[in-house]
């Protein structure tokens, strides 16, 4: 198998999401490594930057996880997050003002998300490191 050294941004949002539901917002270093282990299968090239830009994303997401947890269908909405979250940071190309992260926020909110200020703030969270990223792939 050929590693790609890395796959599309979608592809690694995706994986991510995944595994912060998999898990239920909640896990320990060995379902880490078991993580990197299966996306490395996948084709992914596990470097020591794509571990840390991997965990920035997961982090944040698994704080937003648990901040909507009580809310019905947090399956799809953490799928809708994360979908919306990609295709805001491609169309923003990673950069964005105040007025963008408010129509960013209104979007979601448009598919049925409560967000608190706590939700908001660590939605915010994993739109920076969902940037962080797709910066990978827009510096090579």
């Amino acid at each position: 198998m050929t590693l790609k050294k890395y796959p599309s941004f979608e592809e690694l949002v995706e994986y991510a999401t995944k595994f912060v539901e998999k898990q239920g917002g909640t896990w320990d270093h060995t379902a880490w490594l078991e993580f990197l282990a299966e996306i490395q299968q996948k084709g992914v090239k596990i470097t020591h930057e794509m571990q840390a830009y991997m965990g920035n994303v997961i982090e944040s997401m698994k704080k937003l996880h648990n901040s909507i947890t009580s809310t019905s269908g947090l399956e799809n909405i953490m799928l809708a997050i994360s979908d919306n979250t990609v295709k805001f940071v491609k169309k923003t190309q990673g950069s964005w003002d105040h007025s963008g992260w408010e129509a960013y926020i209104k979007d979601i909110q448009k598919k049925g998300v409560e967000l608190n200020e706590e939700s908001k703030s660590y939605l915010g969270k994993v739109l920076e490191s969902a940037k962080e990223l797709y910066s990978i792939q827009s510096s090579e």
